[in-house]
């Protein structure tokens, strides 16, 4: 009995002593990989338990931390028998060729591990603290047996040495299979770079990570230090581990992150993977992995691709040409830069940052619009517009694109890539065009209009679709640049056409503006287009330059105005202008004719325009708004007008005539619906010169034109009033009015109106007169009738009347177009008082 306790003390002191072995990494069979490793040669090396069971050690690592030099190993046991193989008769002692021992202890989770069952394997972690001076060559590991015949209880079984000239570390990218969280993983560099400032260097690692066993590993406890030949360690940052499992047969690659001195740079260094022990609190190598030759990032040529990985997918990354627009004070810069997942599965599309560095190292930041939960779908490429400014003095040649990751509060941003830049020469002068997907983009002019209080500064550009496919219109926009200074805002093109897709071949119309003050002085005029990106600065496309502005095109009074923008195309024509003398100012009048073009029924663009005298007076005009739908070739008629000061030089002006868009204030956009106040805009305008010449005054007061209509007045008598007793109350007219409205148009707009004024021919020029509505009844005008000899009497009350006659003989008939407060003498003639003119 004494002998069995003795036995069971003995083997407990024993289970402990075997807590001391030393471990190698022990490879997978079908992981050739690592075949120079000391892993691979040291578990080549078995030692016999007994006639079925033999043991190995497995890894052997070192790894530099808070409780000093820390020797992890572990021990592949091996059963081969048919009935379990009890743990407690062997052990393991650890010593060197100096004859120092290490005490070694079990690591927490191999602790209820006491036998080997038949037909499997065992697999023992143990961790000891072990002197600076200690090197793996040095180890040897004494495989021991209770032997109770022998004097000291002990049979030594085999030993095995460390070999000379062997190294735990996994050759550079190569694979190799450790033990990790009582799984088996299998692990890889895949990608390793590093880049340097003048402080630090940072070094980024892709891992591979391959689940090889039976059972899912939590990867939250798997940590990575980077590790010099003198051990000195340093933190790697891993991203998405925190809480993250990995699957039997899952592979998963992990972005490694450090910051290491400059000094320790172009050393040889390992990548340590190591399990966080809670229990002991210390850190557990499993895999060394020496890091290749760790070279400065070279910066990827513009159109060359970069694999990088994005949450361990590979994507393809490429950076295209920069294009740059110079002003006086910086220079705006855009650049596109392309992610294609090559992988087999989509990934969130990731956030990065983007700076353009110059060669000292100075950082620009680029902006481009974050997508939330946007993806990257396989084989699919998305394109990022990326924006910003730079000195005017800066070379793209000598500068690079560095995309970082971002930060967050556990982890530090580390360099995904950098690649080369280099500036496009995208840009021509008016009249030219460039391509742009699968258009081509024409500027066709620069033009500077009048608005109110300030001037426009308006491009106008044609996009005609290349391709053999309708295409969605574009996202266009730009800004201009006066003398080589940016002007205002980007802007959104107005588009001209009533369309929301191009066909194949054919062509749409746009506009780009932005106000000016009127006091502006152009030397040199640059138009900059661009993709339009919401809330952000817009992809800079191509750059138009111009000396001067584009001419508004001259026409004779008899050409008409075509308005090709598709739904809303028309021909207008100027039947008429006048300019009429006022007491304190004069009165241009227009009359346009307008016919729609269409081939269904449709509104007609609006109008707008101005006139300019020689002395670049500038004078809006105004234009009655046709609120009816035209239909096909249907026409209509127009009115224009404007009050302008006695100064304005009539001998030699211009009418310039254009279709007039309505847009909010800040540009870009359609008729505001918000509340926001309106701001019409001229565009494709054409210039009519003119001349004050006299107005045609008929005097066949049976056939006076008016706007749309034709007035005829026969039979007409002026005579006193006479009521009563005989009392004269005034002078009454009578005639006959005849009104018919003309065929040729379904709308006439403008209220316009006729006023029918007598003026006796006499000194005292004693004047009657009264006025009538024409297209509709008011509360204060009688409206003529659409008849023919419709009795008509005018009645103009003044008991006076005979003291303000001198002669009753004979007086003057006028008849005036009246229209926004301005009278036309459109027919005149004199006649005798009590006589009927037929």
């Amino acid at each position: 009995m004494a002998q069995k306790w003795m036995k069971i003390g003995i083997m407990t002191l024993a289970s402990a002593l075997l807590i001391q072995g030393t471990t190698t990494s022990l490879l997978n069979t079908n992981v050739a990989s690592a075949a120079s490793s000391g892993s691979n040669l040291i578990s080549s090396k078995i030692v016999k338990l007994n006639a079925s069971a033999y043991l190995t050690i497995r890894d052997v690592h070192f790894l530099m931390q808070g409780k000093g030099k820390v020797l992890v190993y572990s021990v592949s046991i091996t059963n081969n028998g048919n009935s379990s193989l009890d743990l407690m008769d062997y052990w393991l002692r650890v010593k060197t060729k100096t004859g120092k021992s290490f005490k070694s202890s079990l690591i927490e989770s191999d602790k209820d591990k006491k036998e080997v069952a038949a037909k499997t394997t065992q697999y023992l972690t143990y961790y000891t603290v072990v002197d600076n001076q200690t090197k793996l060559s040095d180890l040897a590991f004494q495989v021991v047996k209770w032997d109770f015949s022998a004097a000291n209880y002990e049979k030594v079984l085999g030993n095995i040495q460390y070999p000379a000239n062997a190294t735990d570390k996994v050759t550079p990218y190569q694979a190799a299979t450790m033990l990790y969280d009582n799984n088996k993983v299998r692990s890889a560099i895949k990608q390793a770079y590093i880049t340097k400032d003048s402080n630090n260097a940072y070094l980024v690692m892709n891992v591979l990570l391959e689940n090889v066993g039976f059972q899912s590993s939590d990867l939250s406890k798997m940590n990575f230090f980077i590790q010099t030949d003198s051990l000195s360690v340093y933190n790697v940052a891993a991203s998405g581990l925190d809480q993250t499992s990995i699957q039997p047969k899952e592979r998963k690659i992990v972005t490694l992150h450090a910051t290491i001195p400059l000094a320790v740079a172009g050393k040889a260094l390992s990548l340590v993977v190591a399990q966080n022990d809670d229990a002991s609190k210390v850190q557990l190598p499993v895999g060394v992995f020496a890091l290749p030759t760790t070279k400065p990032l070279v910066a990827a040529p513009v159109g060359k691709t970069r694999m990088v990985y994005v949450t361990g997918t590979p994507v393809n990354t490429l950076t295209g040409q920069a294009f740059v627009s110079q002003g006086t004070s910086n220079k705006d810069v855009s650049l596109d830069f392309t992610l294609t997942n090559i992988g087999a599965a989509s990934v969130a599309s990731p956030s990065w940052d983007y700076f353009i560095v110059t060669a000292s190292g100075t950082s620009y930041p680029l902006n481009y619009t974050r997508e939330e939960n946007a993806v990257l779908l396989p084989q699919i490429e998305k394109t990022i517009s990326l924006s910003g400014q730079l000195p005017t003095n800066l070379s793209l040649s000598t500068a690079q694109l560095v995309v970082k990751s971002q930060a967050t509060d556990k982890e530090k941003s580390y360099i995904v890539g950098t690649y080369s830049l280099q500036s496009t020469t995208q840009q021509g002068t008016l009249g030219g065009s460039f391509a742009y997907n699968d258009f081509a983009i024409k500027l066709n002019t620069i033009q500077r209009t009048p608005n109110s209080d300030h001037d426009v500064l308006l491009a106008n550009l044609t996009v005609t679709n290349k391709s053999t496919i309708s295409q969605q219109i574009p996202n266009l926009g730009g800004y201009f640049m006066v003398n080589g200074v940016k002007v205002g805002t980007e802007q959104k093109a107005v588009a001209l056409d009533n369309s929301i897709t191009i066909a194949p071949g054919a062509s749409a119309n746009f506009v780009v503006y932005s106000d000016i003050p009127y006091t502006t002085s152009i030397d040199k005029i640059t138009f900059v287009s661009t993709e339009t990106i919401q809330d952000k600065a817009g992809k800079q496309l191509y750059q138009f330059s111009a000396q001067n502005l584009s001419e508004v095109a001259s026409k004779k009074l008899t050409d008409p105005y075509k308005i090709n923008n598709l739904g809303k195309r028309s021909t207008v024509s100027v039947t008429k202008t006048a300019i009429f003398d006022g007491l304190t100012k004069n009165n241009f009048y227009a009359e346009l004719e307008a016919v729609n073009n269409e081939l269904r029924t449709s509104p007609i663009a609006q109008l707008g325009g101005y006139i300019v005298d020689k002395n670049g007076v500038v004078v809006p005009v105004q234009f009655a708004t046709v609120k009816d739908k035209l239909s096909p070739s249907g026409k209509a008629l127009l009115s224009a007008w404007a009050s302008i000061s006695k100064k304005f030089d009539t001998t030699s002006y211009k009418f310039v005539l254009g279709q007039s868009i309505t847009t909010g204030t800040s540009g870009g956009t359609t008729t505001p619906d918000n509340g926001e106040a309106a701001n019409s805009v001229l565009v494709d305008m054409v210039s009519y010169p003119l001349t004050a010449t006299a107005t045609a005054t008929t005097n066949n007061l049976s056939n006076i034109q008016f706007p749309g209509y034709t007035l005829g007045l026969n039979y007409i008598n002026a005579f006193l009033n006479v009521t009563g007793d005989y009392q004269i109350a005034g002078m009454k007219m009578t005639m006959d009015s005849s009104l018919w409205k003309s065929t040729d148009y379904e709308v006439v707009a403008g209220d316009h109106k006729v006023l029918i004024e007598f003026v006796n021919q006499d000194n005292s020029k004693l004047t009657f007169s009264k006025q009538f509505s024409i297209n509709a009844a008011s509360e204060n005008e009688e409206q003529l009738k659409e008849a023919i000899n419709n009795p008509l009497t005018l009645v103009f009350n003044d008991p006076d009347v005979q003291a303000k006659i001198q002669r009753y003989d004979g007086y003057k008939l006028n008849v005036y177009d009246v229209f926004e407060n301005t009278k036309l003498l459109v027919a005149s003639k004199d006649l005798k008082w009590f006589v009927t003119t037929p």
